[in-house]
């Protein structure tokens, strides 16, 4: 199943609208669930919040939220799915495309590699899903080249930020500790989802610098909208 749309003022793709394969553009991916799908709002002001750090004004973005879900009840009704959503700013339009949820290897192993964006660390734009280009595909592939299902990335200081498709938290007694914010991407389940997971478990999360060999001290978690929050291991 994959299923294509473009939404915005204009109907169907506008001629503006640039190959979205190798640029730099807002885009988030989100769960559909049971034909619900999940922080839909919050997913299309992150990309509205993408749009504003390149400069750009997309006010027509949050009302095109009825005319998603409408389609999504005809396309995936009843149905999981993923819905990857990337925001076309000067070209106003937004490209959707619906696909099969993925499921999670396990176990979920990880190669540590170093961060490509280290040299940007400080800049405040990569935070934005998308615009640092599309820099995740090639980490991804070197760790599934060394048989692992994904990379987890550390800076040159040696603590951990992210991986190429998730953010990470570990786990050490009562404690779920998340690297600082800064250099690595925003992530939606992070600050929806997390609270009450951990509090659900009796975990309090903690905002603080992780180095690498610590993960051999805790229980390792990725998270993202597609596969939630997941348990993974250092190959």
């Amino acid at each position: 199943m994959k299923t294509d749309r473009w939404f915005g003022p204009e109907q169907g793709r506008p001629v503006g609208a640039v190959s979205s394969i190798q640029t730099a553009l807002p885009r988030t991916a989100l769960a559909i669930q049971s034909g619900k799908p999940r922080h839909l709002r919050a997913h299309l002001l992150r990309l509205q919040d993408g749009a504003a750090a390149m400069g750009v004004e997309v006010t027509w973005l949050a009302g095109i939220q009825p005319e998603i879900e409408t389609w999504l009840g005809a396309e995936s009704p009843g149905t999981d799915a993923a819905l990857r959503l990337i925001l076309h700013p000067e070209a106003a339009c937004l490209q959707a495309r619906l696909e099969p949820l993925p499921g999670i290897p396990q176990p979920y192993r990880l190669q540590a590699l170093p961060h490509p964006l280290q040299a940007r660390r400080q800049d405040a734009t990569i935070v934005h899903k998308g615009l640092a280009g599309p820099w995740s595909q090639t980490v991804l592939s070197a760790a599934r080249e060394a048989g692992a299902e994904d990379a987890l990335l550390f800076w040159n200081d040696g603590t951990l930020a992210e991986t190429a498709i998730a953010s990470v938290a570990l786990e050490r007694e009562h404690l779920l500790v998340v690297p600082p914010p800064q250099g690595r991407v925003g992530s939606l389940t992070e600050r929806l989802d997390l609270p009450e997971w951990a509090r659900s478990r009796g975990l309090r999360i903690e905002v603080d610098n992780l180095p690498l060999g610590a993960v051999q001290e805790g229980r390792l978690w990725c998270l993202n909208a597609l596969r939630g929050i997941w348990p993974a291991v250092l190959t």
